[in-house]
């Protein structure tokens, strides 16, 4: 009985000395996009049927010099492409550059230069398309280079 209480209340020491190293700020990944609205839609629709989400960093991004990447595609949910146009509405104030292309009164594509955080530049990509059917794809980049330099790593990697 002893060795079980030891090892439980290791496990319960390790799991609070990670959830204080989180709340301080020694994970910056994870405390970068907390303060964006997207966040909401990554938690929302990440693991719901019709979505692939996809959540890279450090050592799985190298060559394209971000600290994170993640993305998520969403199939056929108008809902979904109503939720993250409000969040993007939000997450806009303060952006520092703001491109958009609107279709038909509704923006279908937004380019998103965010307030540095830290050392990081932020960069939000949102894209839907209709044709065959309705894809929504969301992206959110962390990089120590500047915005626009991300933004041509990523067109000349296509």
């Amino acid at each position: 009985m002893v060795k079980k209480k030891r090892y439980k209340m290791k496990s319960i020491k390790k799991y609070l000395v990670l959830a204080l190293l989180a709340g301080f700020g020694f994970f910056p990944n994870l405390k970068a996009q907390n303060d964006l609205q997207i966040s909401r839609v990554f938690e929302l629709y990440g693991e719901k049927k019709g979505s692939v989400m996809v959540e890279l960093t450090d050592e799985m991004l190298e060559g394209y010099d971000f600290s994170l990447f993640k993305s998520i595609t969403i199939n056929n949910n108008p809902q979904a492409a109503d939720f993250i146009r409000k969040c993007l509405t939000k997450d806009e104030t303060g952006a520092k550059k703001v491109k958009q292309v609107v279709t038909n009164g509704i923006p279908t594509s937004i380019y998103l230069q965010l307030p540095r955080k830290g050392q990081l530049f932020r960069l939000i990509l949102f894209n839907e398309t209709f044709k065959p059917v309705q894809k929504i794809t969301l992206i959110y980049i962390e990089s120590k280079n500047d915005s626009e330099d991300v933004l041509k790593l990523i067109l000349k990697k296509k």
